[in-house]
């Protein structure tokens, strides 16, 4: 005896789990993608700026420009860089902004990009070296910097930076900086040459000739000892080293006074960003 119906039945039954299945792991798969997932993180880094909490909201805008970039994503991460005080990274950033087709075609969005610029710009500070002699090498905070001109300018984010100037013939200056938002000073470096190691007296061994079979021993010789007065004991050396103090307290108070700026402070997360109307894009 033949059954048909239990048999579709069963086929109409699992059809029907089948098609109850089919929106959930649409869903599932959606949420899986990296535009889902970047969407995600866009927000939460929109939410933790909105909360002053720029170190973690530039993570997220990072992270979501990592699974889809986009000129929203990058033009956000150039903004957190701009106010933790990052302003070289903050350009960096920018001119991978403004290089986007969707900036490239928007004039909103170039103009968006121009205002903050100016921002990054007004934030950079600036080291004018002048470096004796001029093919010294120049290390910031251990990186090299290009270039082997006596005056060289450098452009770096506000904070502290170690500076270190070497060449082969000279001994190796070092010196701390202390950036501010939007300084510019001028240091002028002389590096000292190698001090020359001084002249000892060499003793000779005592020397012997023969004299029709009979050895005559002389005495020892020593090398010529200058007698002069030492350098140290002269008056003149006290009258140079008092006149070099002086030029150097000079040169200290001089780079002291550059180093200053008279631009109002601007913290990292304060009154300097939101006053000049910047704005988090949306995804």
């Amino acid at each position: 005896m033949v059954r048909p119906l239990p048999f579709v039945a069963a086929i109409a039954v699992a059809a029907s789990v089948s098609a109850t299945q089919l929106p959930t792991s649409a869903v599932a798969q959606e949420q899986r993608s990296p535009q889902y997932q970047a969407r995600d993180l866009f927000n939460d880094g929109i939410s933790l700026a909105k909360r002053e909490r720029w170190p973690e909201a530039l993570w997220a805008f990072r992270r979501s420009a990592e699974l889809v970039r986009r000129a929203s994503t990058s033009y956000n991460i150039a903004n957190a860089l701009y106010r933790l005080d990052r302003p070289i990274d903050g350009l960096e950033e920018l001119d991978q902004y403004e290089s986007m087709s969707e900036v490239l075609s928007s004039q909103v969005a170039r103009e968006r990009g121009e205002t903050l610029r100016r921002l990054l710009e007004s934030a950079v500070a600036t080291v004018i070296l002048a470096v004796t002699p001029g093919d010294a090498a120049v290390f910031v905070d251990r990186k090299p910097i290009e270039g082997t001109d006596p005056v060289r300018t450098i452009r770096m984010n506000p904070g502290l930076h170690s500076l270190r100037i070497t060449h082969p013939e000279h001994e190796t200056a070092t010196r701390q900086l202390d950036l501010e938002r939007g300084s510019r000073q001028t240091l002028p470096i002389a590096l000292q040459p190698h001090t020359p190691v001084a002249a000892r007296a060499i003793k000779v061994a005592p020397s012997s000739v023969a004299v029709d079979g009979t050895e005559l021993v002389g005495a020892p010789v020593e090398a010529p000892v200058d007698d002069r007065k030492r350098f140290v004991k002269r008056p003149g050396f006290w009258l140079m080293l008092g006149a070099i103090a002086v030029v150097g307290v000079g040169t200290g108070l001089a780079i002291g006074l550059t180093q200053r700026n008279e631009t109002p402070p601007c913290g990292t997360t304060g009154t300097c960003a939101t006053t000049q109307g910047l704005t988090l894009t949306s995804f």
